[in-house]
């Protein structure tokens, strides 16, 4: 996925979700759409992603634009 097909799945996810999350900031807005999508799977399995997606993002540090304003 790509950051403008990855813009678009946030704001549809917030658009899903009513205007209760479209108040949240977007790095909440992003957490909640990441926990959602890690509920689809078991524990082990999501703590998997979550290891290997630590990993990814490390090794693409140098190359990372942030779009977003940085957590707070």
């Amino acid at each position: 996925m790509n950051r403008k097909a990855a813009e678009a799945a946030l704001a549809a996810y917030v658009g899903n979700c009513g205007p209760g999350e479209a108040k949240e900031p977007e790095h909440w807005q992003a957490s909640d759409l990441v926990t959602d999508l890690l509920m689809l799977f078991d524990a082990d399995t999501a703590r998997k992603i979550l290891r290997r997606v630590e990993g990814d993002l490390t090794a693409e540090q140098p190359d990372v634009t942030p779009v977003l304003p940085a957590a707070i």
